[in-house]
């Protein structure tokens, strides 16, 4: 018998299932719409890089170019189609990105041969704005999880829900939340491609142990800190982080990436700084550097670091062949252990 489109497509991965620790190098497919011959279309940056090591031998695509920031990127005509000719799409979960649910609609309406895995599906979300008092702790199996970070600093007229109910959609900064997501992204493509779901978990198995063993070296670096609180000159997406390894956030504004701060914001962010003796400033790096630059001037703050939610890769992150567990490591713990003093 000849071969499907389907065994094409997901290529050997059950072949190499015995070797799966050999498989899991940073992934080097196409980060670009516009082919529509990719057995896996991702609509995010994280989504695809997790898919990637799910599937590596398997033609994963991100819809979204290398450089965009995932939330405000709008697709061109080509995108949908992309989709419709795969055998899968990962996507975040509905409300995060509009032109995604839209997607999934047409998907579905038209009764497309495309299988829909969210990869947010039976994850448990922060509240958009649930306040300090009422999200101490962390999952009760969760070791590193203790107190939340001090949340929601901006007006809220900078409040963005995401849909979903209101929900914190930066799930993946929790590194247990982001294993719950890795297998659910297995579990996806193996309804799709079921003669490899055995690979496919086996693959997921062994990028989550990659997951736990960050998780451990951020609670380990951390646990020596001698601040409790960064200051971000940004949006707050970085509440999972705070979270899981009990240190406080105080943002510039809320959830939307794209919110301009205040006059009131700058100011309160200066207090911030005053109150704390903050030394470091974290920059998220797909949004402006402007607020940094400014309470670095007219603070007694020294430096502005760079902190990530990983919407997607510079190209710097892209020629250095990094993935998600390299920025984590090589940009967010560094950047987190100087701000905490934990160097």
């Amino acid at each position: 018998m000849g071969q499907t489109r389907r065994d094409v497509l997901f290529g050997t991965a059950a072949a190499v299932a015995g070797s799966v620790a050999g498989c899991l190098g940073t992934p080097t497919g196409s980060t670009a719409s516009g082919n529509d011959d990719g057995a896996v279309q991702a609509s995010f940056f994280v989504m695809y890089d997790f898919a990637s090591h799910v599937a590596p031998d398997t033609d994963v695509q991100s819809l979204v170019p290398f450089g965009q920031h995932g939330h405000g990127w709008e697709p061109g005509p080509d995108v949908q189609r992309d989709v419709f000719d795969s055998e899968a799409f990962v996507y975040v979960g509905d409300g995060f990105q509009p032109w995604a649910d839209k997607i999934v609609q047409n998907v579905r309406a038209d009764g497309a041969d495309v299988t829909v895995v969210e990869a947010w599906h039976d994850i448990d979300l922060l509240s958009a704005t649930e306040s300090h008092e009422n999200d101490h702790g962390g999952d009760d199996d969760d070791d590193h999880a203790t107190e939340d970070s001090h949340e929601q600093t901006a007006d809220d007229d900078h409040e963005e829900s995401h849909g979903h109910e209101s929900k914190d959609p930066h799930f993946w900064l929790d590194l247990s939340r982001a294993k719950q997501s890795v297998e659910t992204i297995a579990s996806g493509l193996a309804e799709a491609d079921p003669e490899n779901e055995r690979a496919y978990a086996e693959n997921a198995s062994a990028f989550a142990e990659r997951l736990t063993s960050l998780d451990d070296t951020y609670a380990e670096r951390l646990s020596g800190r001698t601040r409790d609180t960064v200051l971000v000159a940004g949006h707050n997406s970085f509440r999972y982080l705070g979270r899981r390894y009990d240190f406080d956030i105080e943002a510039l504004t809320g959830l939307a990436p794209d919110a301009e701060p205040t006059p009131k914001d700058i100011e309160r962010a200066q207090s911030v700084v005053d109150e704390h003796d903050i030394e470091y400033i974290l920059a998220p790096v797909f949004e402006s550097n402007r607020a940094a630059e400014q309470l670095v001037r007219e603070t007694d703050a020294t430096e502005a670091l760079p902190l990530t939610p990983v919407p997607s890769l510079t190209d710097e992150w892209s020629e250095e062949d990094w993935g998600f567990v390299d920025v984590m490591e090589n940009v967010n713990l560094a950047s987190l252990a100087t701000a905490l003093g934990a160097e």
